[in-house]
């Protein structure tokens, strides 16, 4: 709801102002900016939602004023997002959606300085390319389009699923590999991609046989 501006804003004192002293000065304390404005604090923690908070690629890319991270920030974020061992690209991408989303917004310095994160030259590379301030989401997705030639290539990391959550997870990691190769640059959240007849027969073929009848279409 607005709110009640007549209620809000009351015209001001002219005459209490006047009146004011220099004591005003003196009974004011200086503001801490440490205690007040601590962008590393929010982000310290090496916690995966340790993003800037309220950035997006659009206000970046609009010229909007980023505090930058600093080196403290730079590794919690290398701990939180570098690959796992045995963990395929696509998982790794699933995984790296729910911990950063496009909230981490970095300029190529600040991406050079995370370093290796996908432990794939290739990826790696592409990652640091650009220099003017996006989401890390975007330089993934654009690194990992530079790596592979189709979506298929993802696919083939998939491994067998047994339970509903490996299930759920295998469609996210679909709707991932779709989202890599898509022309729509305004689709980058892959929990809004539909789930096609293409896909659910791949998460069919993925599953237990004894389900096979049940998850037919």
């Amino acid at each position: 709801m607005p709110p009640d501006t007549q209620s809000v804003v009351k015209p001001p004192d002219t005459q209490s102002e006047a009146e004011a002293t220099d004591d005003t000065q003196s009974e004011t304390e200086p503001t801490d900016g440490k205690s007040e404005a601590q962008p590393a604090a929010t982000r310290s923690g090496a916690q995966p939602t340790a993003a800037r908070a309220g950035a997006r690629p659009t206000a970046a890319r609009a010229g909007d004023t980023i505090e930058s991270f600093s080196l403290k920030d730079l590794r919690g974020l290398r701990k939180d997002y570098t690959r796992r061992p045995d963990e395929s690209i696509i998982s790794w991408l699933v995984r790296l959606w729910d911990a950063a989303g496009e909230a981490t917004i970095l300029d190529g310095t600040e991406a050079r300085h995370l370093g290796s994160l996908s432990h794939d030259p290739v990826i790696d590379q592409e990652m640091m390319r650009e220099a003017s301030p996006c989401s890390l989401w975007e330089r993934v997705l654009g690194s990992v389009a530079q790596r592979y030639l189709c979506a298929d290539d993802l696919y083939m990391q998939q491994t067998q699923w047994k339970t509903i959550e490996q299930g759920i997870q295998r469609l996210r990691e679909m709707a991932v590999a779709e989202i890599v190769f898509s022309d729509d640059i305004n689709t980058r959240n892959p929990d809004l991609v539909p789930c096609t007849p293409v896909m659910w027969r791949k998460l069919v073929r993925l599953g237990p046989q004894e389900y096979s009848s049940a998850l037919a279409i």
